[in-house]
């Protein structure tokens, strides 16, 4: 007979893909996989990430003691509800007691996270930085922000704190994704890239675009305003480390 396991499940909920891991108690990783976000939630959200976590908990012969979603979001301070997520097709029926839905299908603990949170608390430990004051920078579909203070992700006294995308930065007629005008999201995201890339045709792919148009005026502004973004938060906090990341700096030939 085949050898129960104890695990917990891990779920990275993005726009175009969902990433989901099954860990052991004793830290093996059992299983790990990445699907399409619209694939996934075509039955239903708790219907689909229910019957993805199960297939494989059947699969390994599985108990899942615990599941954690990491969501483009603002998340409450009790990591039960998601308060806001304007880059998911979700609508606030999806999320609608979604902890306590999840629960059931699931028969156990959930909770939800802020992703760059997650992100940020994983390359704090890789790096040996657990004791000191980070700041860490993800700019990927997104603005991805998150502080690490006094050995945990500080996420402020109603859990939205870090939301460096959302500083009225950006450009003034532009609306961002979260409904408010002039968010730095709107000039200094991938969201933003993909929009300049596809006002024209282009002779080169997406990924490519620091490698054809880095001294492109927009691409410029994009730079900028990162850079002064992230040195304004470097001021406010003086950090003892600052962690650089996300899909759009590590596109080829992305400034070092």
């Amino acid at each position: 007979m085949q050898k129960q396991h104890n695990v917990v499940a891990g779920v990275d909920m993005g726009a175009t893909h969902i990433r989901f891991c099954l860990r052991t108690a004793e830290g093996e990783t059992l299983h790990c996989e990445k699907k399409r976000t619209a694939e996934v939630i075509a039955p239903g959200l708790v219907s689909g990430i229910g019957e993805m976590i199960d297939e494989q908990l059947r699969r390994f012969n599985a108990r899942c003691h615990g599941l954690v979603m990491g969501f483009p979001a603002l998340v409450s301070k009790d990591k039960r509800t998601i308060i806001s997520t304007p880059n998911l097709p979700l609508t606030a029926a999806d999320l609608y007691d979604l902890a306590d839905k999840l629960e059931n299908t699931l028969n156990c603990p959930v909770e939800f996270s802020r992703d760059v949170n997650l992100q940020l608390s994983w390359d704090v430990v890789e790096n040996r930085l657990t004791q000191q004051l980070v700041l860490a920078a993800y700019l990927g579909t997104g603005m991805g922000f998150a502080v690490w203070m006094n050995g945990a992700p500080w996420t402020g006294a109603h859990g939205v704190a870090g939301e460096l995308g959302h500083i009225p930065l950006g450009d003034m007629t532009q609306h961002c994704a979260c409904g408010n005008p002039g968010c730095l999201e709107t000039n200094c995201s991938g969201m933003a890239l993909r929009r300049w890339y596809e006002q024209q045709p282009r002779n080169y792919p997406l990924r490519d675009l620091f490698v054809h148009a880095e001294n492109a005026p927009f691409v410029q502004s994009l730079l900028e305003n990162a850079a002064r973004a992230i040195a304004t938060s470097i001021n406010l906090f003086d950090p003892d480390a600052v962690i650089l990341g996300g899909g759009v700096m590590d596109m080829p030939a992305f400034p070092r």
